[in-house]
């Protein structure tokens, strides 16, 4: 019989996957609320599409794809508290 709290269980996985899939999600989504408010930004201001600009969207999203690997390599590591 596999235990709930072991890594290799399937449901474990599944929760760990669909954890990772809503965090991944979320930092998405304010990864492009963020793009949005800059785009009006540069349209109503004096913003400029430098490197700089592209690199700060891009590190948003990066930033966005190591938490939600992180919450995912948590969830399988840590039982959640009831």
């Amino acid at each position: 019989m596999v235990r709930e709290e072991q890594p290799g269980n399937p449901v474990v996985q599944s929760d760990a996957r669909n954890r990772a899939f809503r965090t991944l999600v979320q930092g998405l989504g304010y990864d492009v609320a963020t793009a949005v408010v800059l785009v009006l930004v540069a349209t109503v201001g004096d913003l400029q599409w430098t490197r700089a600009y592209w690199l700060t969207l891009g590190l948003a999203v990066a930033k966005s794809v190591v938490v939600s690997a992180v919450s995912y390599f948590a969830r399988l590591t840590f039982k959640p508290k009831e």
